[in-house]
């Protein structure tokens, strides 16, 4: 018999108590930190694939801003301007048409662009730019109607006019300096003033860059 403060307890019934109290054993410890360790990595590779993807999709929407502003700066200007993509960054670059009486077709660098700040600089890079008719078709079946040149078939020059029409064009792109790779297309539909983006997260969709990637969408529209 012991005595705790009062009266006095039988020995077993204090270790039967002793057995009762609630605790952890080692083995259940071990699990509960894996666990946690486990919830803190999944929502740190989520965090990180979460940021990327808002960081690609800020530099398509500038891209889109872009080709708007080129538009609208065309028509205000009563000059063409146009948009190439430098080899070595694969970004845009913008040139125009000073003196379309004098010098028609001379185009120069745009050094005074208002809007030069929304062209994107980084974590995108500009992989794939080709002609195409407003419809979608290919560019041999429904031509557009201010392209004169261009610097390959992969790569072409978009021209913007003062009528506020332009080349018909679809833009691919690549994300760069991010950990995973993201792609994505715009489609600019240069007569109708139409432009259309596309964010496409996983890579093995729409690995032909010759498919339109947004054919599947158009046809689910049209049904």
């Amino acid at each position: 018999m012991r005595r705790i403060d009062g009266p006095r307890v039988p020995t077993l019934c204090l270790r039967a108590q002793r057995r009762m109290r609630p605790g952890f054993t080692m083995i259940e410890m071990l699990i509960a930190i894996s666990l946690v360790s486990l919830i803190l990595v999944i929502g740190v590779v989520s965090g990180t694939a979460s940021s990327e993807r808002r960081k690609f999709q800020y530099a398509v929407d500038r891209l889109e801003t872009t080709l708007r502003m080129a538009r609208a700066d065309s028509a205000n200007k009563a000059r063409r301007i146009r948009l190439s993509f430098d080899e070595e960054t694969r970004l845009p670059k913008i040139s125009w048409e000073p003196q379309p009486l004098a010098e028609p077709g001379i185009f120069e660098p745009y050094a005074d662009c208002p809007w030069r700040s929304r062209v994107p600089k980084d974590f995108i890079e500009i992989t794939n730019c080709r002609l195409i008719g407003p419809d979608g078709k290919p560019v041999d079946a429904a031509p557009s109607s201010l392209s004169d040149d261009s610097d390959s078939e992969e790569m072409q020059t978009i021209t913007f006019g003062p009528d506020g029409t332009s080349d018909s064009v679809l833009i691919e792109m690549e994300s760069t300096g991010l950990e995973n790779k993201l792609r994505a297309a715009i489609k600019l539909d240069g007569e109708n003033n139409i432009i259309k983006s596309k964010i496409i997260y996983d890579p093995s969709e729409n690995e032909d860059d010759e498919e339109d990637p947004f054919a599947e969408d158009e046809d689910e529209n049209s049904e």
